[in-house]
């Protein structure tokens, strides 16, 4: 593993690159550390598949700020975790507009730092996509990867599966259990009834009649045996993600 540590402040960097150091030490793992003093000096170096992660200062001073930096990084890597350090918890708002995996409040405890590694092991871990077989209007047959952030929900349709992404429809001549098998059981997709998986992420209210509602609008509906199991499982999500914000991460 590479991490880079984006830090204006030297007692920061050491403050976390120590942290970092002890916490791989305790679970057998090693890794590189590069350290930036800015986002400009970072960037000169940065390409897709330079480092696993990026610990970013969200209030760099002098020069690009935080947000100004991980925008830059992902016009060149849409997916590499991005971790924000600040001592400022309300700016955690504005990491979401740039998908910031974590979120860690300086100074940074250990606690927090592996409640962090802990998802981001997972993270790194993870398949980020899913290969589906497709089929065009000629019949010719073809393989195609479909990133699970861009996943919003599955639909059983005749002879397959239907998946609803951010980027359009994918039909799919697998089936159901071929696909969902794919998918990491992180607790952000569910099994709302047969055939419908459902990505949290893009999910704004579950309602006690079995209603999902999701972000961009449209109404999804779990089957009747699953409602409680939907609303269960849609609270784990929220605590998750609230449960990682207010560990720093």
């Amino acid at each position: 593993m590479h991490f880079a540590i984006v830090e204006d402040l030297k007692t920061d960097q050491e403050n976390l690159s120590g942290l970092l150091r002890e916490e791989l030490a305790a679970h057998g793992e090693t890794a590189d550390l590069s350290i930036y003093g800015s986002g400009e000096t970072f960037l000169t170096d940065f390409r897709r598949g330079f480092c696993s992660a990026v610990f970013l200062d969200i209030m760099l001073g002098g020069g690009m700020t935080g947000i100004d930096t991980a925008w830059k990084i992902r016009e060149l890597d849409e997916y590499i975790p991005i971790i924000f350090t600040t001592t400022e918890s309300g700016f955690a708002l504005e990491s979401y507009g740039v998908h910031a995996m974590d979120f860690l409040v300086k100074p940074v405890q250990a606690k927090a730092l592996g409640w962090c590694m802990k998802r981001l092991r997972g993270v790194l871990a993870a398949p980020v996509t899913l290969n589906v077989r497709t089929v065009d209007e000629d019949g010719q047959a073809s393989s195609r990867l479909v990133l699970l952030d861009h996943i919003i929900y599955t639909e059983s349709i005749r002879n397959g599966l239907l998946l609803h992404t951010t980027d359009g429809e994918i039909k799919t001549r697998q089936s159901y259990m071929e696909i969902v098998q794919q998918i990491p059981k992180s607790g952000r997709f569910f099994e709302c009834s047969r055939g419908l998986a459902v990505n949290f992420s893009f999910v704004s209210e579950v309602l006690e009649n079995g209603e999902i509602r999701l972000t961009g609008g449209q109404k999804l509906f779990c089957s009747r045996r699953k409602i409680k199991e939907t609303i269960t499982a849609w609270h784990n999500y929220q605590f998750m993600v609230l449960r990682n914000e207010g560990q720093g991460c």
